[in-house]
């Protein structure tokens, strides 16, 4: 028995020793590996956390964004979490090799922003700053980087200046604040740029748009316009990458403007010469065979002009340095003139940096090349050029003559020519080489204390040449010899900024205090020169050297050096990041104002209060942060031309003869000198909150007020000075708006959506024209009306100053009853012509009846973009506009009466009762109706355009060729625009007196796209 319980005992041991054996292998964990990615571009993730739910411990990702970690044996949830990204969480079955993919947070408060000689956390910036990412530069047929702020921010209005390419934008931060320049200074990577088209879109980290004078007042004299701060890709400590991306595609001309085909023009020349008594120039039998006749604006048209890009960019990095760099190619052809309308540019980059002594001493090399080549034909001038011909162009001569060569017309003259013989007989190219290097150096003196040097220089080389051959377009537009041309210039640039930055943080206090100086020069030079008589009458001969007249040889050159100084300063504050405040000042000193004004002091005061970190709203779970800020602060302008100060000598119109019959060149002043003249001054408030709520929704709101002073202007003097009146500090411009900018993001798993809205509204008034007339005039509509923009106290700046058309006289009667003290007021007038406003009464219809008919300053701007991606398929919608404000029509040669007429012209008035709103037509045009500036020219110009849509598929870790990620698209631009607007398109760019005048602007293209981009 005992035996028994004794072997019973031993198997109940043994089966004991059994299971836990095999209860502890069940438990034993598992190792599993994997790597975390971004979403968006598959790059890796360093520096997550991953943690098993419900465990204590962990671990984080390492610089190439694996990871590896021990979990339990079975179903496992592991977390992962790290600063900007969404957390994401996985369950785990039997796998032991993962991918995770994780998207960015709308909460990124913990995110920086570049504010100017530094960064700042995004939850402590106090003033009006908007950010673009990478995202919003990726845009297919993207040209230009400033391209990409348009209806992406809020207070940010961007007009394209053609659609010719190359073409450039404006862009008017918070509207239009002075009668000079009005654009925006660009900082890329530290240093001051003039333009952005030498920088490739796909090289964009970021772009910080600031705003409030707050934020731009570290820029001093440069910042009135705000500031567009850009940060390059540099590279990332992880394995290497490579990406290529390719896209092409064909353009088109959205919108035609409509004119009459020839049938319809032949009848309304018809009527226009019966209603001026002569003969009538075309026969029934004529008109019945004429049929459409020549389509002017098809035939300058080039169908499916051609447009594409390359680009391939190779980063890689480590713990001590890194590197990033990029090539690309980018060309387009205009939708007009085929041939002699191009754009091709090449860039080249490179950037590193390096760790050099750990905590110590970095360092950095940035380094740009990027060659351009341009043909362009001349757009939106007012007289001439092939746009405005193929508009104005008799729809009834031909194309060719039956010889085959150009016809012309016989009804149309001046300068209006046969459209295709002007392109085939423009020849000119131009372009330029630009480069650009710096280097910094940052060193840690003491805890908390670092000094940075910068050193940055730009090099520029350009080159234009053309070419003139002989040709007849009509009586006077025609060229009797062969003739070169060829200029040449240069520019140099160099810029030294030394910063001291100290950083200290005590139990809850943090502050941050700056020190800076800033040493910009400039020089340049220029040559140009033509010649005729040339040799061969062949484009590829046209040198200088092979032209033989002497007589006509001419040739010009300038030089030009340039001197800015600065020194400024800025502390930063913070209690528990929950109250901050702000504080800059600045001291500029430029060798274009006077001794008197040589130095001008920008100050600047910010504060913020993070009022979800207060303790009455930790219970408030609706709301995950709300920051309340406002901000004051001064700007300059220097953009003026330089020596405006000094009364310089001119030879112009001033040689004479004294005691022979020898004239002498002379040489006087040109004007009176004022040594007080001083820079333009922007003083701005802004009062804004930034809140997030409800987990996804973001909200920007921005109340402000800019007021601008000391604009440069034409001051009166007594008449007996004798000369030019000085340039003074005499007048003033106030904008204040509101802007809002609303934002949703959610990630549903397979499916992930966002949407951003942004509106902003804008009032412009002139406060000040301290010159003796009270006001400035601009903005030359044709030969013929003259200037019609005008900047006087009370109005917008640059308004449309028009006669009032009141209707169109229907009968006689009308005409006698607009009358004053028994006098016609318009005596010319006959049923069928415009009734123009008498606005002072005095019987009269004369200048002093011209008033405001008219803003071209959008009074509102807006965006709205739609991105959406299920699985790897990802769609974006994105559209922009403008509201409230008028363009002045002034595409059509109403002084050449034998010109096209638009389409609209077939609802004039041809008898009593058929229309209050088109005059006749007739020869002569006594009343003015077509020549006098009036309200019957202005249009509505407010749209709504669909300015992008594309759709993706990603192909990810195809391992078989080591391939991350393979993404293809199809996109489309300016694919439709809403608009009442008659013209080519509603964008009508200008100066600040010359805004809104459409006199030929070259078409936005409508594109469609197609393109590939891989990674490995």
């Amino acid at each position: 028995m005992r035996i028994k319980i004794k072997q019973f005992s031993c198997f109940c041991f043994l089966v004991s020793l059994m299971c836990v054996a095999f209860t502890t292998h069940a438990q034993e964990a598992r190792t599993v590996k994997g790597v975390v990615k971004d979403i968006e571009d598959s790059s890796v993730i360093p520096g997550v956390a991953v943690t098993v739910k419900g465990a204590s411990g962990g671990t984080m990702t390492d610089i190439d964004g694996k990871f590896s970690i021990k979990v339990p044996q079975g179903s496992s949830t592991l977390v992962f979490t790290t600063v900007g990204m969404k957390s994401k969480e996985m369950v785990l079955k039997n796998e032991t090799d993962v991918t995770v993919m994780m998207s960015k947070s709308v909460q990124d408060l913990e995110s920086v922003v570049v504010i100017g000689y530094g960064v700042q956390k995004k939850s402590l910036v106090t003033g009006a700053i908007a950010s673009l990412t990478p995202k919003d530069l990726e845009v297919p047929g993207l040209m230009r980087a400033d391209q990409a702020i348009q209806g992406k921010t809020a207070g940010v209005t961007v007009m394209m200046n053609s659609g010719q390419p190359g073409s450039g934008v404006s862009i008017r931060i918070r509207g239009v604040g002075t009668n000079g320049s009005n654009d925006p200074l660009f900082i890329v990577d530290g240093f001051p740029r003039g333009d952005l088209e030498a920088v490739n879109p796909r090289d964009i980290e970021t772009m910080e748009v600031l705003k409030d004078a707050a934020s731009a007042a570290i820029f001093g004299a440069r910042g009135a316009n705000g500031v567009v701060i850009i940060t390059t890709k540099s590279g990332k400590a992880g394995r290497t990458k490579l990406d290529y991306e390719y896209y092409r595609g064909f353009q088109n001309i959205r919108k035609y403007v409509d004119v009459l085909d020839a049938t319809q023009y032949a009848r309304i020349q018809n009527e226009l010469h019966f209603n001026s008594n002569l003969p009538l120039p075309f026969s029934e039998i004529e008109i019945e065979k004429m049929g459409k006749g020549t389509d002017w604006q098809r035939e300058v048209s080039y169908l499916n002009a051609p447009i594409q890009n390359h680009q391939v960019s190779l980063t890689g990095g480590n713990e001590k340095s890194s590197y990033a760099s990029s090539f690309s190619y980018f060309s387009q052809s205009g939708t007009i003139a085929k041939g002699k309308s191009d754009f091709e540019r090449y860039t080249g980059r490179i950037n590193t940096k390096q760790n050099v002594i750990e905590g110590l001493l970095n360092t950095g090399v940035n380094l740009s090349v990027t060659n351009v080549k341009r043909a362009s034909i001349a757009t939106n001038s007012g007289n001439s050029g092939p746009i405005l011909s193929a508009i104005n162009m008799d729809p009834v001569t031909p194309v060719m003559n039956d010889d085959g060569t150009f016809a012309i017309s016989r009804y149309v003259a001046q300068e209006i020519v046969n459209p295709i013989a002007r392109i085939y007989y423009t020849n000119g190219s131009s372009g330029y080489t630009k480069m650009y290097a710096d280097a910094f150096g940052e060193l840690q003196i003491l805890k908390g204390l670092k000094i940075k040097t910068s050193i940055g220089a730009s090099l520029q080389y350009d080159e234009g040449r053309g070419y003139t051959p002989i040709y007849y377009l009509n009586s006077t537009n025609k060229t009797i010899a062969t003739g070169a041309s060829k200029s040449m210039a240069e520019s140099k640039y160099l810029n030294i900024d030394n910063i001291l930055t100290y950083t200290k943080k005590i139990n809850l206090h943090s502050l941050t205090a700056m020190l800076g100086n800033t040493v910009n020069t400039g020089y340049g030079s220029n040559v140009s020169a033509s010649k005729n008589g040339l040799l061969y009458d062949d484009p590829e001969f046209a040198y200088l050297s092979a032209a033989k007249d002497n007589t006509s040889a001419t040739a010009s050159g300038t030089a030009w050096e340039s001197g800015f100084v600065s020194y400024f300063g800025r502390v930063n504050y913070d209690y528990d990041n929950k109250y901050m405040m702000t504080a800059t000042y600045r001291v500029d000193g430029s060798y274009r104002f006077g001794k008197n004004n040589k130095f001008s002091y920008f100050p600047s005061v910010s504060a913020g209060w993070n009022i979800h970190k207060e303790n009455f709203m930790q219970n408030v779970n609706q709301i995950n942060s709300l920051k309340l800020r406002a901000s004051w602060g001064g700007t300059g302008n220097d953009q003026i031309e330089d020596f405006r100060y000094l009364s310089t000598i001119s030879t112009y119109a001033r040689n004479y003869y004294f005691g022979s019959d020898v004239q002498q060149i002379g040489a006087s002043p040109s004007g009176v000198s004022n040594q007080d003249l001083k820079w333009e001054n922007s003083e701005q408030a802004n009062i804004g909150i930034d809140a997030e709520f409800l987990k996804d929704f973001k909200l920007t709101f921005d109340l402000y007020k800019k007021s601008t002073k000391g604009l440069l202007l034409r001051i009166p003097i007594p008449l007996y000075a004798g000369n030019a009146q000085p340039w003074g500090n005499a007048g003033g411009v106030v904008n204040k708006g509101i802007e809002l900018s609303l934002g949703y993001q959610k990630d549903f798993g397979k499916f992930y959506f966002d949407a951003t809205i942004n509106g902003a509204y804008n009032h412009n008034e002139v406060t000040l024209v301290g010159n003796s007339n009270g006001y400035l005039m601009g903005g030359n509509a044709n030969n013929q009306m003259g200037d019609i923009a005008r900047m006087e106290a009370g109005y917008p700046l640059g308004y449309f100053w028009l006669y009032t058309m009141d209707g169109i006289f229907q009968n006689q009667a009308e005409v006698n009853a607009h009358q004053k003290d028994g006098k016609l007021i318009q005596p010319n007038a006959v049923p069928g012509d415009i009734r123009f406003k008498d606005l002072n009464g005095d019987g009269i219809i004369d200048s002093k009846d011209r008033s405001m008919g008219g803003s071209p300053h959008p009074k509102y701007n807006y965006g709205l973009n739609l991105n959406a991606r299920y699985k790897n398929l990802d769609v974006n919608v994105f559209f922009n506009g403008l509201a409230d404000y008028k363009i002045f029509n002034s595409l059509h040669r109403w002084d050449l009466l034998t010109a096209n007429f638009p389409v609209e012209i077939m609802n004039r008035w041809h008898g009593e009762g058929t229309t209050n709103s088109y005059p006749r037509v007739a020869a002569g045009d006594l009343n003015g109706n077509f020549t006098n500036p009036s309200t019957f020219f202005l249009e509505e110009g407010s749209f709504l355009r669909l300015k992008n849509a594309s759709i993706g598929y990603t192909f990810r870790n195809i391992k078989a060729a080591k391939i991350d990620k393979i993404r293809v698209y199809a996109s489309g631009t300016n694919l439709f625009v809403l608009t009442k607007y008659t013209g080519f398109d509603p964008e009508v760019s200008g100066g600040a007196l010359g805004l809104g005048i459409d006199k030929g602007v070259y078409p936005q293209p409508r594109t469609i796209m197609l393109g590939a981009s891989v990674g490995f």
